[in-house]
C-alpha cells in the first residue's frame, strides 16, 4: 500500500471562532522556530468536506491579489513578502488534496515547527480530526475557548457585517435568531469539540485555553504555548504581545441578549468546568456560578 503524505512538527489551532486565534497566529509567526503558512486560515479540512467554500478558486486569486499588493506597496517589507513568493504559488497550485495541504508545510525556512490556525476546523468533527492526524500523526492540537456571551457576541456583531445588516436595527429576537442557525451553534459547541479531540488524539497532543487567561497574561500563556510546541520562549523576541488583531465593534451588547444567552449557554458552562476543573472568573460571574 502507498504511503501518503505525512506532514512532521506540524501544529494546528482550531478555534473557536472570536476567541484569538489571530493574535496566536500573528505572534508565532515572528518566532525564529515556528513557520506560519502566510495565509493564517488555510481551511483544507473544513472545504474538503463541503462546510465551507473558503478554497474556491475566487477567493484564492483574491487572497493571491492582496498578497501582491502588500509585497508592492509594503516597501519597509518587500523582502519578507518577496520570500513568500514560492509558498504562494504552490497554495495556487490546481488540485487540492492531501498532497497539496502537506506542501503547504515544506517551505518552512528550516523551522522547527510549521502550522496554522483555522477556527472552522472544529466543524469537522470526528472523521476530520482522524483525517487531519492521518496526514500528522504528532500532530499538535491547541483549542481556545472564550466566555460564551461574549464570544456570541463578537460573532454576532461580525455576522451583521458580512450580512450587512444594522446591528442597532435589530432586536434581542433576531439576534437569538441567529445563535440558533446550525453553523452558529456548531462553532458555540465546546463539549463536543472537547470530545472529538479526546477520541482522536492523545492528551499530550492537546492544548486546551481559556480566551481569558491568554489575555489576563499574554507573555505567561505565549509560554505555555512554546512550551506545548517544544520551542523556545523570551518574551523580549516576541513582536505583538500587546497588540489586537480583528478587534470587535464597540457596541454594547442589550442586556436582555446578555441573560438569554446566559440562559442558553449555562449548561454547557457548567460541564466545561466540571471537564477542566475551573473556568475563568468572568465566566463565573456571567453564568452565576458558585465560586471556589
Amino acid at each position: 500500500m502507498t504511503q501518503g503524505p505525512v506532514i512532521e512538527r506540524y501544529f494546528v489551532c482550531i478555534g473557536a471562532q472570536k476567541a484569538g486565534t489571530t493574535w496566536l497566529a500573528r505572534v508565532l509567526s515572528h518566532h525564529d522556530e515556528v513557520f506560519v503558512t502566510p495565509v493564517k486560515e488555510i481551511h483544507y479540512f473544513d472545504h474538503i468536506a463541503g462546510l465551507t467554500q473558503h478554497l474556491s478558486p475566487r477567493k484564492r486569486r483574491s487572497r493571491y491579489r492582496k498578497y501582491h499588493q502588500r509585497m508592492w506597496t509594503q516597501w519597509s517589507r518587500w523582502r519578507e513578502h518577496r520570500a513568500q513568493n514560492a509558498w504562494y504559488r504552490t497554495y495556487m497550485g490546481e488540485t487540492l488534496d492531501d498532497a497539496w495541504y502537506a506542501s503547504l508545510f515544506t517551505q518552512r525556512g528550516g523551522k522547527k515547527i510549521a502550522g496554522e490556525a483555522t477556527p472552522e476546523y472544529a466543524l469537522i468533527g470526528e472523521a476530520g480530526l482522524w483525517h487531519l492526524k492521518s496526514l500528522a500523526p504528532g500532530a499538535r492540537i491547541i483549542f481556545i475557548m472564550r466566555n460564551p456571551i461574549t464570544r456570541a457576541w463578537s460573532q454576532l456583531l461580525h455576522q451583521c457585517r458580512v450580512r450587512k445588516l444594522d446591528e442597532n436595527a435589530l432586536s434581542v429576537s433576531d439576534f437569538l435568531a441567529i445563535t440558533e442557525e446550525e453553523r452558529f451553534e456548531a462553532l458555540a459547541d465546546y463539549l463536543r469539540v472537547l470530545d472529538d479531540l479526546e477520541v482522536v488524539f492523545e492528551p499530550e497532543q492537546i492544548l486546551i485555553e481559556f480566551y481569558e487567561d491568554i489575555h489576563a497574561d499574554r507573555a505567561v500563556a505565549l509560554k505555555r504555548i512554546c512550551n506545548f510546541l517544544n520551542v523556545s520562549f523570551d518574551a523580549d523576541h516576541h513582536e505583538g504581545l500587546d497588540k489586537r488583531y480583528n478587534p470587535s465593534q464597540t457596541t454594547r451588547m442589550p442586556e436582555d441578549l446578555r441573560k438569554s444567552l446566559s440562559i442558553k449557554y449555562r449548561a454547557m458552562v457548567r460541564e466545561v468546568e466540571d471537564r477542566m476543573g475551573r473556568v475563568p472568573v468572568s465566566w463565573k460571574r456571567d453564568f452565576n456560578l458558585p465560586s471556589g
